[in-house]
């Protein structure tokens, strides 16, 4: 009986073993801090990846990676917050350290063009400065650009610079932007009907002599003007 009893123990403790997993240990360096921060954020689990995001800093201040990390994820969770365009500044501010340790990351200068849309919105739409956020809209568009002389067949900086065009009045150029996406990954999430919207909104847009025709006027007066002084003037000497 007592032989059973220790056999039908040892068979609990071994199922016990196989049931049960091993706690899971925290990372030993900054690389495996910052896998951790990027499994936390696509999962959705904010804090805990800002989390991870520190502890990969704070073991190597100079990993410009996990400051964009840092900054993508204090992106995503602004509107969650208490205090969303101080979030957003926050995520700008890692973005900048980012940059500042690696300005040849085309995925840094994307993740800052987001940032400084997200800005851009707040001030707009939440606070109504639309002179505000027209700074960062720009600022955005500068960002997008900034990828895209780094890596010039990156889809995901061109689909990004066309919806900021769109989104500033531009969508003549958004739609040729578009179409950039369109040349480099025929599938990306989304174009098609960005693209069809764009075209609409291109289509309605003022063009461009008729929008200055004011100061394109005004700019052939004075060279025409210009013109016959210069010929009155040598005909006098």
């Amino acid at each position: 009986m007592r032989s059973r009893i220790i056999v039908l123990v040892l068979l609990l403790l071994a199922l016990c073993i196989f049931v049960i997993p091993p706690a899971v240990s925290d990372p030993v360096d900054e690389a495996g801090w910052y896998a951790a921060g990027q499994n936390q954020t696509a999962a959705g689990n904010y804090t805990a990846a800002l989390y991870d995001y520190k502890q990969a800093i704070s073991l190597d201040s100079a990993n410009a990676e996990a400051w964009d990390g840092m900054a993508d994820v204090l992106n995503r969770a602004n509107p969650y917050t208490s205090n969303p365009l101080a979030t957003l500044n926050l995520a700008l501010d890692a973005s900048n350290q980012s940059l500042a340790l690696n300005s040849s990351s085309a995925p840094a200068w994307i993740n800052h063009g987001l940032i400084l849309y997200n800005i851009g919105s707040y001030y707009q739409n939440q606070l109504n400065d639309k002179t505000t956020a027209d700074i960062y809209y720009n600022k955005q568009l500068d960002a997008f650009n900034q990828a895209i002389s780094i890596d010039p067949d990156n889809a995901e900086a061109w689909f990004n610079k066309a919806y900021a065009l769109c989104g500033m009045g531009r969508c003549t150029e958004g739609v040729a932007a578009f179409q950039k996406v369109e040349q480099l990954d025929p599938s990306y999430p989304y174009l098609e009907g960005n693209l069809q919207n764009a075209e609409k909104l291109a289509a309605t847009e003022t063009p461009v002599y008729v929008k200055y025709a004011v100061e394109i006027v005004l700019i052939a007066i004075v060279i025409v003007a210009a013109a016959f002084w210069y010929i009155a003037v040598r005909r006098k000497y």
